[in-house]
């Protein structure tokens, strides 16, 4: 992540990087239990996230260590 002059641009961008890691992480537990998920798991993955449920395990697992 980047560091920006304005603290309040540190932590959106910060809040940002928290939420992917963590739907990230959700997203990789769903796949794995092969099972599909409820509409109420499925509505946390809209916008950009939306590909975490589309995207290979293996493409999930690396992003998750960086």
């Amino acid at each position: 992540m980047a560091v920006h002059r304005d603290p309040t641009a540190n932590a959106a961008v910060g809040a940002v990087g928290r939420e992917w890691k963590r739907l990230v992480r959700t997203a990789i537990k769903l796949r794995k239990t092969n099972r599909e998920p409820s509409e109420e798991e499925r509505s946390l993955f809209t916008g950009i996230y939306g590909r975490l449920l589309t995207e290979p395990i293996e493409t999930l697992e690396k992003l998750n260590r960086e």
